[in-house]
């Protein structure tokens, strides 16, 4: 395999990390945002509802994005095997 196909797949790879991650990062960062607002407009500063929120949020995020997430993932590796191609 030429090097320019290595570097192509290492992109390729490291773009899909970044695909696959960015709805569950985002939900947290959003939940964690109206959470923060909620506690600082009833003046509550405990700090473990955030975190649970956001747990519990990326717990559900990662439930409900699996599927795609794991067709992604087979999609990248039928595409790397293809292009490793099989002796013989």
């Amino acid at each position: 395999m030429p090097p320019s196909e290595v570097l192509y797949l290492g992109k390729s790879a490291i773009l899909l990390v970044f695909y696959l991650s960015m709805p569950i990062i985002a939900a947290a960062t959003a939940v964690g945002l109206i959470v923060a607002l909620l506690q600082t407009m009833i003046q509550l500063q405990e700090q473990t509802l955030g975190f649970a929120a956001k747990l519990v949020t990326v717990i559900a995020m990662i439930a409900l994005t699996s599927s795609w997430m794991s067709a992604e993932l087979m999609r990248f590796y039928d595409q790397i095997l293809f292009r490793i191609g099989f002796p013989g």
